[in-house]
C-alpha cells in the first residue's frame, strides 16, 4: 500500500525539481539560485519517502571547500549540508538517464568518465574552478558504492586541495537500515522500489570540521581515519 501513494507523489515532486531547474537555467538563474530551489524540493522528497537525516556530530561548514564523503547510494547527494551551493561529481554514464541526467545538466555537474585518464584530470580542474568561485564540490573518494566500511580512496582531489590550499570536509553517512545502500547487481529501478516500499528510516549524519594540508597524501589519510573512526564496519 505504501508504494501507492509515496509513487505519484515522488514523481511529481522530481518532474517539479527537474523541469523547475531546466526552466530556471534556461531563464539565466545564477547556480546560487537554482539550489536554493533545489534545496526545497529535496526536503519535500525525503519527507514524503520517510527518510530523516540526523546530524550525529558537527555543523554544517560555511565556506567553500571540497565536501567529501564515504558512499551507500545514488541518494546521498541528498543528505549533504552546507552553508554554500554544491557541485556535484557524476560519472558520465547518468548524463544519459531520463530525468536525473537532465537534472544534472541543469545542476552544472561535471560528469567523468572514469575510464579515461584525461576526462578525470579535466573534471578536478573544473571542480578546482568552481571552488575558487565560491561552489563547494561534492566528492565521493571511493569512487563507487559499498554497503559497510570503506573502499580504497581516489587520491586525485586530496592533490587538488592541496594545491589550492582549499579545505576539505569530511562527511559520514550511515544508513540505520543498511539494505537501503546500492550495491552489486541492485538496478536503479529494484532500488528505488525498495525504498519506496520501505518504512520511515534515517541516516546519521557526521560533519568534520574543515582540514587543510600542503600535502595530498597527507590529507587524504587525515580524512580517512576521520571517516574511519565513523563509519560502519
Amino acid at each position: 500500500m505504501r508504494i501507492i501513494y509515496r509513487l505519484p507523489f515522488m514523481l511529481l515532486i522530481m518532474f517539479s525539481i527537474v523541469f523547475g531547474l531546466m526552466i530556471l537555467k534556461l531563464l539565466g538563474a545564477s547556480i546560487r539560485f537554482r539550489h536554493k530551489y533545489l534545496a526545497i524540493g529535496r526536503s519535500l522528497w525525503l519527507r514524503m519517502m520517510g527518510i530523516k537525516v540526523v546530524v550525529r556530530e558537527g555543523v554544517p561548514p560555511r565556506e567553500a571547500g571540497i565536501l567529501m564523503a564515504n558512499h551507500r547510494s545514488y541518494v546521498d547527494v541528498m543528505f549533504f549540508r552546507s552553508a554554500t551551493p554544491q557541485i556535484y561529481l557524476s560519472k558520465i554514464e547518468v548524463k544519459s538517464w531520463p530525468l536525473i541526467g537532465w537534472g544534472a545538466k541543469a545542476l552544472d555537474v561535471v560528469f567523468v568518465d572514469r575510464s579515461s585518464k584525461e576526462s578525470r584530470s579535466a573534471s578536478r580542474s573544473e571542480l578546482a574552478e568552481r571552488v575558487r568561485n565560491g561552489l563547494s564540490p561534492v566528492v565521493f573518494p571511493e569512487g563507487t558504492t559499498v554497503e559497510r566500511g570503506l573502499l580504497e580512496f581516489n587520491p586525485g582531489m586530496f592533490f587538488t586541495a592541496a594545491e589550492l590550499g582549499v579545505p576539505v570536509v569530511p562527511f559520514v553517512m550511515e544508513y540505520s537500515d543498511p539494505k537501503m545502500a546500492w550495491v552489486d547487481d541492485d538496478t536503479f529501478v529494484t532500488h528505488l522500489l525498495k525504498m519506496l516500499t520501505r518504512p520511515a528510516w534515517h541516516v546519521d549524519l557526521y560533519i568534520g570540521e574543515p582540514v587543510r594540508n600542503s600535502d595530498g597524501t597527507q590529507l587524504l589519510h587525515e580524512i580517512r581515519d576521520w571517516m574511519q573512526r565513523r563509519v560502519r564496519n
